[in-house]
């Protein structure tokens, strides 16, 4: 399967409401001819594809392709993986800081404490 993503795409031509915890990341075409809102799931990380409160999962490692965000940021040097505990809200906020990588919103949250 193809998958094409616009993250400036009209995401409410297909649907006017998403899950709650998610974050719009505008819209995934499957194969070029199925298109509809793509959100990822603050909570666990799956990526749907929405279509009139219909929902698809989407292979994560698939979408990660088809927006460039396969492997570790390339701006990280260093660094150790390490799990964290966020509660929902948090983690929502960290999504968005991240534009939807919830590690890299902890990062800017982090360096925006650290430089103040």
């Amino acid at each position: 399967m193809k998958l094409t993503v616009d993250s400036a795409g009209n995401w409410r031509l297909y649907t006017n409401t998403v899950p709650a915890g998610a974050v719009v990341l505008g819209t995934v075409t499957r194969d070029g001819i199925d298109t509809g809102a793509l959100v990822r799931m603050g909570n666990t990380g799956a990526y749907l594809q929405i279509n009139a409160g219909c929902a698809r999962s989407l292979d994560g490692r698939t979408v990660a392709a088809a927006i460039g965000t396969i492997g570790k940021p390339a701006t990280l040097t260093g660094g150790k993986r390490v799990n964290v505990y966020l509660d929902d809200a948090s983690l929502d906020a960290a999504a968005k800081l991240g534009d939807g990588n919830v590690s890299e919103g902890i990062r800017v949250a982090l360096k925006k404490v650290v430089d103040s």
